[in-house]
């Protein structure tokens, strides 16, 4: 008695490996794609923060020399600076010259 094989047919043909790898190399690429893309998001995301934080602390600066120009600019300290550091005092009425 003859028994009869049956023959499997060769599943992992070239085409059948050609494809594979076509598949696997478009889902690798894929992949890291989308990796790229989550740590650009994640890299702007702090680059943004950085720059509204940066933007806060120039407009609280901005805000404080508006503040310290308007104190330099009153009469009272300008009157000071005017005396302590260039010795200048409050004209005499001897000393004025009225030009008509």
């Amino acid at each position: 008695m003859q028994f009869n094989k049956k023959t499997k047919p060769n599943v992992f043909t070239p085409r059948v490996i050609a494809l594979g790898i076509t598949f696997l190399s478009v889902f690798m690429v894929e992949f890291f794609l989308k990796t790229w893309c989550g740590v650009q998001c994640i890299r702007t995301g702090y680059e943004i923060t950085n720059a509204l934080t940066k933007e806060q602390s120039l407009t609280n600066m901005q805000k404080n020399l508006k503040i310290e120009l308007l104190h330099l600019r009153s009469p009272q300290v300008l009157m000071k600076i005017a005396k302590e550091r260039f010795g200048l005092s409050i004209p005499k009425p001897d000393q004025v010259i009225v030009i008509p």
